[in-house]
């Protein structure tokens, strides 16, 4: 069977920075962090890419069954500590998990650290932590940002019992109108980094906005996926994963993981029970292909390591030359990313137009997802589609979404 249905102590050993064994601390300790940490319900922000944040709310109401509210940047949820947990395994569109320890108001730094201060810092970081502060203000009388982080991080690590970091610890402030917010990054590395995709391409494309285009064109994992010009396969590998029931951060490991609070047996049983709910189909239901056989087969490598792979099967071919009855016997849902600037230059629409013609022909009853930039938008869109914009590494971009008749 091609690459087993786990992954294998020896792949996560080479690709995955292990947490750190955790020193037993005094009862006490671990009383006041169950008492004032664990045991009670907490603020957390999740932020989305520009224009995701409706996606993100509604994939956390549907599969985590979570109250959330609409914010700046993305949403907000109450919720202990394992639902944080829950989200950062399992959501496709979040970006990052902060979770407010603070929010007052101060007008000097005296009155900043004293607040500072206030937070119970030892109960939520390790004692070995290194810390980061992130500053942004706004309409602030403490509007010096690297003065700020400077005071703010000499408070927190006064609170901490031992001596130089080790284990990197994010804390960011936000400061408006002379109002802080203090939130603590549970998650990390941001989110779209999935440790699944160890290799790159010539115009990928951030997992978390895979998911959303597939999201957008109401991709279910029940029927056929085609990505004709895959590059690094990250459609593929986001909906083969959504196929199988896998949770995207099954293959990573997280911030959260360091903090005193953390319970690994607990987190362990969430992970198996998260995985154990997968499914993996009897023949390939996704279908990647791409002109580079380089890509290809670094796409295969990866595939092979993972217990999803199976769903997908590739090839190295030319999407115009591509028969989807050769395929699959159905119509399902075809997407493409192509390279800005190498195979769509600014001005050229040709390729495009070219693409719409080719669909027209050959895969009629199929929808499609087409993530292009802005400007190369075809005017007007054809008869029942519909454009969503999108940011995606400083660039404009569209989707263009609909099916072809």
């Amino acid at each position: 069977m091609r690459g087993a249905r786990f992954i294998s102590r020896d792949w996560e050993d080479q690709n995955l920075e292990q947490p750190q064994e955790k020193k037993k601390g005094d009862s006490a300790f671990e009383k006041r962090v169950r008492r004032r940490v664990a045991a009670r319900e907490h603020t957390f922000y999740v932020s989305a890419a520009p224009g995701l944040g409706g996606l993100l709310a509604q994939e956390m109401e549907t599969s985590l069954g979570l109250t959330v509210s609409r914010v700046t940047g993305g949403v907000e949820f109450s919720g202990r500590l394992e639902q944080m947990w829950e989200a950062a395994l399992r959501l496709r569109l979040a970006n990052r998990i902060l979770v407010r320890l603070g929010e007052f108001s101060a007008d000097g730094f005296s009155r900043l650290e004293r607040r500072t201060a206030e937070i119970p810092w030892e109960l939520w970081l390790p004692a070995h932590a290194e810390i980061e502060v992130v500053v942004t203000t706004h309409h602030c009388r403490l509007y010096h940002t690297g003065a700020v982080a400077e005071r703010v991080k000499a408070v927190v690590s006064r609170a901490l019992p031992e001596g130089e970091g080790q284990v990197p610890q994010k804390i960011y402030v936000r400061g408006e109108n002379d109002r802080f917010t203090l939130s603590l990054d549970a998650v990390g590395e941001p989110l779209y980094k999935r440790q699944v995709k160890t290799h790159g391409g010539r115009a990928p494309i951030r997992e978390t906005l895979a998911s959303a285009i597939l999201s957008m064109a109401g991709y279910t994992g029940e029927e056929p996926l085609v990505d004709p010009m895959c590059g690094a396969g990250t459609f593929s590998l986001e909906a083969a994963m959504q196929v199988t029931g896998t949770p995207v951060g099954l293959f990573r490991h997280f911030a959260f993981e360091q903090w005193p609070s953390f319970r690994e047996k607990g987190f362990d049983h969430m992970k198996r029970e998260a995985a154990g709910g997968g499914r993996l189909p009897t023949s390939p239901v996704i279908f990647a292909s791409d002109l580079d056989g380089g890509a290809v087969e670094r796409l295969q490598k990866t595939l092979d390591l993972m217990p999803f792979g199976e769903a997908v099967a590739l090839q190295s071919c030319d999407f115009f030359a591509l028969d989807p009855a050769t395929l699959t016997a159905g119509p399902g849902l075809v997407v493409f990313n192509p390279p800005y600037g190498l195979r769509i230059k600014d001005g050229n629409d040709d390729l495009m137009r070219k693409l719409l013609s080719c669909l027209a022909a050959r895969w009629k009853g199929w929808r499609t997802a087409i993530a292009i930039p802005r400007q190369q938008v075809p005017r007007p869109l054809p008869p029942g589609f519909h454009e969503h914009p999108m940011s995606h590494g400083g660039l404009d971009l569209s989707v263009i979404t609909g099916q072809i008749f």
